[in-house]
Protein backbone atom coordinates (compact mmCIF):
# COMPACT_ATOMS: atom_id res chain seq x y z
CA UNK A 1 0.00 0.00 0.00
CA UNK A 2 1.36 3.83 -1.49
CA UNK A 3 2.25 5.59 1.84
CA UNK A 4 1.30 9.48 1.98
CA UNK A 5 4.33 10.96 0.77
CA UNK A 6 4.16 8.21 -2.55
CA UNK A 7 0.92 9.65 -3.37
CA UNK A 8 2.14 13.18 -3.01
CA UNK A 9 4.96 12.66 -5.33
CA UNK A 10 2.11 10.48 -7.95
CA UNK A 11 -0.69 13.76 -7.53
CA UNK A 12 2.84 16.05 -8.55
CA UNK A 13 4.04 14.39 -11.42
CA UNK A 14 0.49 13.75 -12.76
CA UNK A 15 0.21 17.86 -12.56
CA UNK A 16 3.36 18.66 -14.30
CA UNK A 17 2.67 16.48 -17.06
CA UNK A 18 -0.90 17.81 -17.11
CA UNK A 19 0.86 21.39 -17.69
CA UNK A 20 3.43 20.40 -20.29
CA UNK A 21 0.92 18.48 -22.30
CA UNK A 22 -1.17 22.00 -22.06
CA UNK A 23 2.05 24.06 -23.32
CA UNK A 24 2.32 21.79 -26.03
CA UNK A 25 -1.41 22.04 -27.31
CA UNK A 26 -1.19 25.85 -26.94
CA UNK A 27 2.16 26.16 -28.76
CA UNK A 28 0.26 23.90 -31.84
CA UNK A 29 -2.28 26.11 -31.75
CA UNK A 30 -0.45 29.37 -31.79
CA UNK A 31 1.65 27.87 -34.78
CA UNK A 32 -1.68 27.05 -37.09
CA UNK A 33 -2.86 30.58 -36.55
CA UNK A 34 -0.16 31.86 -37.67
CA UNK A 35 -0.27 29.85 -40.73
CA UNK A 36 -3.21 30.92 -41.89
CA UNK A 37 -2.57 34.88 -41.42
CA UNK A 38 0.59 34.06 -43.28
CA UNK A 39 -1.84 32.26 -46.07
CA UNK A 40 -3.89 35.12 -46.54
CA UNK A 41 -4.08 36.26 -50.50
CA UNK A 42 -2.27 39.27 -51.63
CA UNK A 43 -4.51 40.07 -53.12
CA UNK A 44 -7.19 40.44 -50.94
CA UNK A 45 -4.96 42.72 -48.44
CA UNK A 46 -3.95 44.84 -51.63
CA UNK A 47 -7.91 45.06 -52.21
CA UNK A 48 -8.50 46.24 -48.87
CA UNK A 49 -6.01 48.49 -48.42
CA UNK A 50 -6.93 49.94 -52.03
CA UNK A 51 -10.49 50.28 -50.69
CA UNK A 52 -9.26 52.15 -47.50
CA UNK A 53 -7.25 54.38 -49.90
CA UNK A 54 -10.59 55.27 -51.74
CA UNK A 55 -12.63 56.34 -48.46
CA UNK A 56 -12.29 60.11 -49.01
CA UNK A 57 -14.58 62.10 -46.95
CA UNK A 58 -16.04 65.51 -48.18
CA UNK A 59 -17.85 65.73 -51.63
CA UNK A 60 -15.95 67.99 -54.06
CA UNK A 61 -18.57 70.43 -56.02
CA UNK A 62 -17.48 70.53 -60.18
CA UNK A 63 -18.35 73.20 -62.64
CA UNK A 64 -21.59 72.34 -63.40
CA UNK A 65 -22.63 71.89 -59.05
CA UNK A 66 -21.46 75.67 -59.26
CA UNK A 67 -23.76 76.73 -61.86
CA UNK A 68 -26.80 75.13 -60.16
CA UNK A 69 -26.75 73.98 -56.86
CA UNK A 70 -24.31 76.46 -55.21
CA UNK A 71 -26.11 79.24 -56.64
CA UNK A 72 -29.04 78.83 -54.59
CA UNK A 73 -26.49 79.66 -51.37
CA UNK A 74 -24.45 82.21 -53.10
CA UNK A 75 -26.24 83.93 -55.98
CA UNK A 76 -24.68 86.78 -56.23
CA UNK A 77 -21.23 85.06 -56.95
CA UNK A 78 -20.28 86.89 -60.37
CA UNK A 79 -18.18 83.40 -61.70
CA UNK A 80 -21.32 81.41 -62.04
CA UNK A 81 -23.09 84.00 -64.60
CA UNK A 82 -20.16 82.51 -67.18
CA UNK A 83 -19.59 79.40 -68.60
CA UNK A 84 -15.96 79.70 -70.13
CA UNK A 85 -14.37 79.15 -67.15
CA UNK A 86 -10.86 79.17 -66.62
CA UNK A 87 -10.08 77.59 -63.18
CA UNK A 88 -7.21 76.68 -61.08
CA UNK A 89 -8.03 73.45 -58.34
CA UNK A 90 -5.53 73.21 -54.77
CA UNK A 91 -6.15 69.79 -53.36
CA UNK A 92 -4.50 69.21 -49.23
CA UNK A 93 -4.09 66.25 -47.53
CA UNK A 94 -5.82 67.77 -44.48
CA UNK A 95 -8.99 67.78 -44.97
CA UNK A 96 -9.12 71.27 -42.19
CA UNK A 97 -6.36 73.05 -44.34
CA UNK A 98 -8.61 76.00 -45.96
CA UNK A 99 -10.48 78.15 -43.85
CA UNK A 100 -11.31 82.42 -44.15
CA UNK A 101 -8.34 82.66 -41.40
CA UNK A 102 -5.88 80.68 -43.09
CA UNK A 103 -6.33 81.82 -46.37
CA UNK A 104 -7.01 85.76 -45.63
CA UNK A 105 -3.32 85.52 -43.31
CA UNK A 106 -1.80 83.78 -46.47
CA UNK A 107 -3.07 86.15 -48.98
CA UNK A 108 -1.93 89.20 -47.44
CA UNK A 109 0.59 90.46 -49.82
CA UNK A 110 -2.40 90.32 -52.45
CA UNK A 111 -4.92 93.02 -52.72
CA UNK A 112 -8.64 91.52 -51.96
CA UNK A 113 -11.59 90.70 -50.36
CA UNK A 114 -13.80 88.36 -48.40
CA UNK A 115 -17.34 88.90 -49.54
CA UNK A 116 -20.45 88.31 -47.45
CA UNK A 117 -21.48 85.54 -49.50
CA UNK A 118 -18.47 83.85 -47.86
CA UNK A 119 -15.80 83.88 -50.80
CA UNK A 120 -12.45 85.89 -51.91
CA UNK A 121 -12.66 88.26 -55.03
CA UNK A 122 -9.53 89.67 -56.48
CA UNK A 123 -10.33 93.36 -57.85
CA UNK A 124 -8.12 96.15 -60.35
CA UNK A 125 -8.02 99.66 -58.64
CA UNK A 126 -11.58 99.95 -60.92
CA UNK A 127 -13.09 97.82 -57.81
CA UNK A 128 -14.18 95.37 -61.26
CA UNK A 129 -13.31 91.59 -60.39
CA UNK A 130 -10.16 89.91 -61.97
CA UNK A 131 -10.91 86.22 -60.68
CA UNK A 132 -12.67 84.64 -57.00
CA UNK A 133 -11.87 82.00 -54.72
CA UNK A 134 -14.12 79.02 -53.34
CA UNK A 135 -14.46 76.94 -51.50
CA UNK A 136 -14.30 73.82 -53.60
CA UNK A 137 -16.29 71.59 -51.98
CA UNK A 138 -20.13 71.86 -50.63
CA UNK A 139 -21.43 74.78 -49.59
CA UNK A 140 -18.89 76.44 -51.58
CA UNK A 141 -18.62 79.02 -49.28
CA UNK A 142 -16.32 79.61 -45.58
CA UNK A 143 -18.84 81.02 -43.68
CA UNK A 144 -19.19 80.08 -40.34
CA UNK A 145 -16.14 79.02 -39.83
CA UNK A 146 -16.17 76.50 -42.53
CA UNK A 147 -12.95 74.48 -43.56
CA UNK A 148 -12.20 72.28 -46.63
CA UNK A 149 -9.40 70.52 -47.91
CA UNK A 150 -10.33 71.77 -52.01
CA UNK A 151 -9.93 75.52 -52.69
CA UNK A 152 -10.83 76.95 -56.79
CA UNK A 153 -9.41 79.76 -58.09
CA UNK A 154 -11.99 80.86 -61.20
CA UNK A 155 -11.41 83.38 -63.91
CA UNK A 156 -14.31 84.36 -66.05
CA UNK A 157 -13.19 85.53 -69.20
CA UNK A 158 -16.68 87.54 -69.67
CA UNK A 159 -15.91 89.64 -67.10
CA UNK A 160 -12.91 90.38 -66.15
CA UNK A 161 -11.51 93.46 -67.96
CA UNK A 162 -7.71 92.26 -68.67
CA UNK A 163 -8.08 88.53 -69.20
CA UNK A 164 -4.74 87.55 -69.63
CA UNK A 165 -3.18 89.66 -66.50
CA UNK A 166 -6.05 88.12 -64.27
CA UNK A 167 -4.97 84.96 -65.72
CA UNK A 168 -1.16 85.47 -64.65
CA UNK A 169 -2.26 87.04 -61.07
CA UNK A 170 -4.20 84.29 -60.91
CA UNK A 171 -1.33 81.49 -61.32
CA UNK A 172 0.70 83.14 -59.02
CA UNK A 173 -1.64 83.37 -56.57
CA UNK A 174 -2.27 79.83 -56.79
CA UNK A 175 1.24 78.99 -56.89
CA UNK A 176 1.83 80.96 -53.85
CA UNK A 177 -1.26 79.25 -51.98
CA UNK A 178 0.29 75.60 -53.49
CA UNK A 179 3.93 76.22 -51.59
CA UNK A 180 2.59 78.13 -48.39
CA UNK A 181 0.32 75.17 -47.71
CA UNK A 182 2.29 72.26 -49.32
CA UNK A 183 -0.33 71.03 -51.07
CA UNK A 184 -0.84 69.91 -54.70
CA UNK A 185 -1.52 72.33 -57.90
CA UNK A 186 -4.22 71.12 -60.35
CA UNK A 187 -6.05 72.05 -63.54
CA UNK A 188 -9.55 72.12 -64.06
CA UNK A 189 -10.09 68.62 -64.07
CA UNK A 190 -7.83 67.62 -61.73
CA UNK A 191 -5.15 66.52 -62.97
CA UNK A 192 -1.62 67.65 -61.63
CA UNK A 193 -0.86 71.68 -63.71
CA UNK A 194 1.85 70.19 -65.94
CA UNK A 195 3.41 72.90 -67.84
CA UNK A 196 1.61 71.92 -71.09
CA UNK A 197 -1.38 72.55 -69.64
CA UNK A 198 -0.63 75.98 -68.11
CA UNK A 199 0.75 77.06 -71.53
CA UNK A 200 -2.58 76.08 -72.61
CA UNK A 201 -4.20 77.38 -70.60
CA UNK A 202 -2.53 80.74 -71.05
CA UNK A 203 -3.29 80.54 -74.67
CA UNK A 204 -6.84 80.40 -73.50
CA UNK A 205 -6.92 83.39 -72.09
CA UNK A 206 -5.04 85.28 -75.19
CA UNK A 207 -7.43 84.42 -77.28
CA UNK A 208 -10.58 85.59 -74.77
CA UNK A 209 -8.87 89.34 -74.85
CA UNK A 210 -8.06 89.02 -78.68
CA UNK A 211 -11.84 88.07 -79.07
CA UNK A 212 -13.22 90.59 -76.70
CA UNK A 213 -11.22 93.65 -78.28
CA UNK A 214 -12.59 92.43 -81.66
CA UNK A 215 -15.74 92.53 -80.56
CA UNK A 216 -15.42 96.18 -78.97
CA UNK A 217 -14.00 97.29 -82.35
Amino acid sequence: MLNLAEILTIIIGLLLALVFVDGIRRSIKNRKNKLKVDLVPSEKLEKEEFDESEDISGQLVDENEFLSDVTESIEDIPILKGHNLIIFNLCSKDLETFSCTSLSKSLSSYSFLFEDKGFFTFRDNTEKILFSLINAKKPGNFLEDITSSDIALVLDPGKSPKVVESFDLMFSVAQSLSENFSCSLLDENRNLLTKQMLEHMRNESQEFQRQRLANAS
